[in-house]
């Protein structure tokens, strides 16, 4: 028993030493020495928020929701663009640190984990340098929810893991699969509620976009940002996708690993 319980702690040990060295090594590949990458990170929604108040301008419609079309497309971009671009670069975790897989220490699922873990610590540094720049500008508290906007937060993580994991191990037996992921994620994106609010959607055509998982991660968070914000979501539905994700790529990453290892 004492024996099988070392055996578990070394071998966890020497599962987070390789995360943590992954986790290294990806950001440095993606940033290396130049700050551009940063700022690029930082500007992104910046620049999407931007480009959204601008068209709203243009078209001089009325606004969505609330008093500050800002803050409706903020959280908009922010719930999505957060969900999006953990699962996308998650799941290329894989591919892009593909060499490393002769090492027998690393596994697949390292290589996501890691990504993933990349990925989430710089979305929660974007999303607390915005949601402080609108307290600020607004002078009002911007999260009326704290404990739904935790909770969105850690579902919107777990959704992204969880869909990356099955993108990545899919994707590496199906090819093709990344074509279509790329060609959808412009449909995905203004079927999630970016621009508009799901309920005042005819019940015809929310009938359609309700089964995008990614209006439920932009509602959660929306929804914990607004007091009077009536919400569409449905928690069960998007932890259900998400663990249904989970376990298929995870059964796929076990069945096919030595194949999933030799693609990359």
């Amino acid at each position: 028993m004492l024996l099988t319980e070392k055996s578990f702690r070394y071998a966890l040990s020497e599962n987070v030493r390789v995360i943590g060295a992954l986790v290294i090594r990806s950001g440095v590949t993606r940033f290396g020495e130049s700050r551009i990458g940063y700022l690029w990170t930082l500007a992104e929604p910046s620049i999407y928020v931007g480009m959204f108040l601008a068209m709203h301008g243009l078209v001089r419609t009325s606004l969505p929701f609330g008093d500050s079309a800002m803050l409706f497309f903020l959280t908009g971009v922010i719930g999505f663009r957060m969900t999006n671009l953990i699962a996308r670069k998650a799941a290329n975790g894989l591919s892009h640190n593909g060499p490393m897989l002769g090492y027998p220490l690393v596994k697949p699922l390292d290589t996501i984990v890691a990504a993933f873990l990349l990925e989430t610590i710089i979305w929660m540094i974007i999303c607390a340098l915005f949601m402080f720049f609108m307290f600020a500008a607004l002078e009002r508290h911007i999260i009326v929810y704290p404990l739904e906007f935790a909770s969105a937060l850690l579902a919107i993580c777990y959704f992204a893991f969880s869909f990356a994991v099955f993108n990545a191990t899919f994707g590496a037996l199906v090819p093709l699969w990344a074509k279509i992921l790329s060609f959808s994620n412009m449909i995905l994106m203004f079927t999630s509620g970016v621009l508009f609010v799901p309920s005042t959607l005819p019940p015809s055509l929310l009938a359609i976009v309700w089964w995008n998982p990614f209006l439920h991660c932009v509602e959660w968070f929306r929804s914990a940002t607004y007091l009077d914000y009536v919400t569409v979501l449905s928690k069960t539905y998007l932890l259900s996708a998400a663990t249904c994700f989970l376990v298929t790529g995870l059964a796929l990453e076990r069945i096919y690993r030595n194949r999933i290892i030799s693609s990359e």
